[in-house]
């Protein structure tokens, strides 16, 4: 059994719930033993009353016919009571004892004192009386002789075996009703183990998870409710986990990539310093291996900034279309000076909710990688939309492309095609990522296509407003 293994906790949900099942049933068996007894012995006092009741009247029949007949009273009234079972008395007008049918002499001409219902009856009436030790049945009827009274008669019956029955009864009900409530404890402790159970492994697990040891989970056992908790915390867990792995590989990325452009400083300020001369060639390479380590670094805070959860976002309305003019203006220069053609279409009536700074940053991005990855003499065509109430900028580029097995790591941290993404071109890897948390900031996502031969497309897609607010001056136009 489960319940030896733990210990004794009043506090505990387990022991207070087997404590309260088995003190509803305790009151429980009480009451219905106690309305079950009283209902029995009510029925069966009625019916010692109406035995009673009838009894009497035959006694005063046969008592009347001994006077007439002259008999021995006294005879008569042992034989009676004999007969009834019980104790005769022949009280006079005055309530004295005349007769007694078991002979005791000490009562004759003693007056004995019956209680009001007994006394003051004109016809037959019974009584059950509790003396504190026994139940007695006290019977009075009338006697007379052709219309004279005589006093009445009075038939008294020990009803101690009938107590003795209910005793008894009431001694069976209530051990029944032990074995019930500790059958009903049992059931309850069973009953509490599993409701318990499901909570005391939710609270080790959330110990580990507290101690670092992050990948928990617990079974989905139990009612609804405990279910749907363990469920919570297994994704809760899960996720937690897989931050933490994302963290752990972030970090481990970071040191790698900060590691390479820190070493070829480190080798050119040795060589550096080694010569006396100027030497312009390494002074340039040492100036972009400074360029490469701050664009890591900002790149890295950027990051920050965005896995923040307190970071607050302005959202105004924005024209997408000057959107992509302020952003084109930016990168029209080093398109230009790799003879990279752009194509624009864009319609002039679409409008996004989003801070136009985050937003400019991150079309930039995307625009900055694809003129990257573009060959000399390339094209990139960019072209704008509304579907589903979804606004979309497509970037398209005449670049190599990336094979289908690569798009889904697209967009992760530090992560670069070997094909298409030399370090050479001073990429640090986080371009991509940064726009993927920034469109997720404004409720939108960032997919990526590249069917073969056609390069790489790149679609950015964010909630349009409505039209109406065209006419609006808060709209920002860049």
């Amino acid at each position: 059994m489960f319940w030896p293994s733990r210990k004794f906790n009043l506090n505990s949900l387990r022991w207070r719930l087997a404590l309260s099942y088995a003190i509803i049933s305790i009151v429980v068996t009480a009451l219905l033993t106690g309305m079950a007894v009283r209902t029995s012995i009510n029925k069966s006092m009625a019916s010692q009353k109406e035995k009673a009741i009838s009894s009497i009247a035959g006694i005063e029949a046969a008592f009347s016919d001994s006077l007439i007949s002259s008999l021995d009273p006294a005879q008569t009234a042992r034989q009676l009571g004999l007969s009834a079972g019980g104790r005769i008395l022949w009280l006079g007008p005055d309530d004295r004892v005349r007769v007694d049918s078991y002979g005791d002499t000490s009562l004759s001409g003693r007056s004995l004192t019956l209680p009001p219902q007994l006394k003051n009856a004109k016809t037959a009436n019974a009584q059950i009386l509790d003396t504190g030790k026994t139940w007695a049945a006290y019977t009075t009827a009338p006697l007379s002789i052709t219309d004279k009274p005589l006093g009445r008669l009075l038939l008294i019956q020990d009803l101690s075996t009938l107590r003795q029955e209910y005793t008894q009864l009431r001694q069976r009900l209530w051990l029944l009703g032990g074995l019930f409530s500790i059958l009903l404890a049992a059931l309850g402790l069973l009953l509490a183990n599993s409701m318990s159970r499901p909570l005391e492994d939710l609270t080790q697990a959330i110990e580990r998870v507290k101690a670092g040891e992050l990948n928990q989970s617990v079974p989905a056992t139990g009612s609804l409710e405990t279910v749907a908790l363990a469920a919570a915390f297994n994704n809760m867990a899960a996720r937690i986990a897989g931050l933490d792995e994302q963290r752990r590989a972030f970090i481990a990325d970071a040191a790698h990539e900060l590691r390479t452009p820190l070493a070829s400083l480190q080798a050119l300020a040795e060589g550096m310093n080694q010569s006396s001369a100027a030497r312009p060639k390494e002074l340039a390479a040492f100036i972009r291996q400074t360029k490469r380590l701050s664009r890591l670094v900002c790149s890295l805070l950027l990051l920050a900034r965005l896995d923040n959860p307190e970071l607050q976002i302005t959202k105004v309305p924005v024209m997408v279309a000057g959107l992509i003019e302020e952003a084109i203006w930016v990168i029209k220069p080093l398109a230009a000076e790799r003879q990279i053609k752009l194509c624009i279409e864009t319609s002039k009536k679409i409008l996004i909710a989003g801070d136009p700074d985050w937003l400019h940053r991150a079309l930039v991005n995307v625009l900055s990688n694809a003129v990257y990855y573009t060959p000399a003499g390339g094209l990139i065509h960019l072209r704008t939309g509304v579907e589903q109430d979804l606004a979309y900028i497509i970037i398209k580029d005449s670049g190599p492309g990336v094979s289908p097995d690569v798009l889904a790591q697209l967009g992760t941290r530090f992560y670069r095609p070997a094909t298409a993404r030399e370090r050479s071109s001073g990429g640090t890897g986080l371009g991509l990522s940064i726009v993927k948390e920034i469109l997720t900031l404004h409720k939108g996502r960032l997919e990526f296509a590249s069917p073969p031969d056609q390069g790489l497309i790149v679609s950015m897609l964010i909630p349009v407003l409505p039209s109406e607010i065209l006419d609006s001056d808060s709209v920002t136009t860049l």
